[in-house]
């Protein structure tokens, strides 16, 4: 079953001039709900990061499935809007009453760095700005996937710029605890991912940065969520 989980997810990034691109999953139990994904349609390139109610086997199902429809679906190329709907009613009709998804998925063009947004449920995604050091939050709100099948998810557009970063993160690293219950909680979040941005880290030691934070801060609290990260970098030669 941990090796079906695995295999949701790419073994390798897509391979992009201008583009460094990563992302790491770590399962709480053998078995869980995050998953993330990459697709390529119509020249473009889809992130997408996913986020089931529950833990263990009783996450992972909903994920397998979820995974097959999110393909489905991708075949066809439709908008980001469109997707969105279509994967909400499909799940509304097929999850349970206490179980949804929690989605988030950027569109990116490789030929002009601009990104397009949705999320439902997923914490904000983040953009770092190389020319100011600042990072933000894309504020989305809607409903995760399953929930209410009359949803409507908005689209947010972000203009990136050579040198900038934008990072996924689900609920497992700002819900991380310590010995005494505390949160890890979305500053410390977002301190680390900027300081780590400032320091023109690669994808790859953003997330171990990030993944260690959280693990220095938990000490010895059991892991009780899966944590994901998807990290894109835009590289300097592309200006």
């Amino acid at each position: 079953a941990h090796d079906m989980q695995m295999g949701l997810m790419p073994e390798r990034a897509p391979q992009i001039p201008g583009i460094q691109i990563v992302g790491r999953c770590l399962s709480a139990n053998h078995v869980g709900g995050d998953f993330f994904q990459y697709f390529q349609p119509q020249n473009r390139l889809s992130i997408c990061l996913a986020d089931v109610t529950g833990h263990a086997m009783e996450a992972a199902i909903p994920a397998v499935m979820f995974d097959g429809i999110l393909k489905t679906e991708m075949r066809a190329a439709p908008s980001l809007e469109q997707l969105f709907t279509n994967l909400n009613q499909t799940l509304a009709e097929l999850l349970r009453d206490n179980t949804f998804i929690c989605f988030a998925m950027g569109e990116f063009d490789p030929s002009t760095l601009h990104l397009r947004l949705s999320n439902g449920g997923c914490p904000y995604p983040c953009p770092f700005r190389a020319s100011t050091g600042e990072l933000s939050e894309v504020r989305i709100e809607a409903y995760p996937l399953g929930i209410r099948p009359d949803t409507r998810y908005p689209v947010e557009e972000i203009q990136l710029e050579p040198h900038d970063y934008i990072i996924f993160c689900s609920d497992g690293i700002v819900e991380a605890e310590n010995p005494a219950g505390d949160q890890f909680g979305y500053d410390q979040t977002e301190e680390t991912i900027r300081k780590g941005c400032a320091e023109e880290l690669s994808p790859e030691q953003l997330i171990d940065r990030i993944f260690s934070t959280v693990e220095e801060f938990a000490d010895s609290t059991p892991q009780g969520d899966d944590r994901t990260v998807v990290v894109l970098k835009i590289d300097p030669s592309i200006a």
